[in-house]
């Protein structure tokens, strides 16, 4: 690391991250799947946010249809 000047460290630091990266987008399913009970554990264990409040989220999924589930 030490033999590296400035842009060969920034070099290398970039294309470990955007391997990474793209690596993660690779491993990503391209269509989400709906669960309605999925998102309702998903929500109740987010701090702050009770059962009514999870109700009206997974409510106004459900009414908006699969246009809310666009990437």
């Amino acid at each position: 690391m030490k033999r590296y000047s400035y842009n060969q460290m920034n070099q290398w630091a970039t294309s470990v991250y955007m391997s990474g990266f793209q690596d993660g987008q690779d491993s990503m399913p391209q269509i989400l799947e709906y669960d309605e009970n999925t998102l309702e554990e998903f929500l109740l264990g987010i701090d702050g946010i009770g059962e009514k409040t999870v109700k009206k989220i997974v409510q106004a999924f459900i009414e908006k249809g699969e246009v809310a589930f666009d990437v």
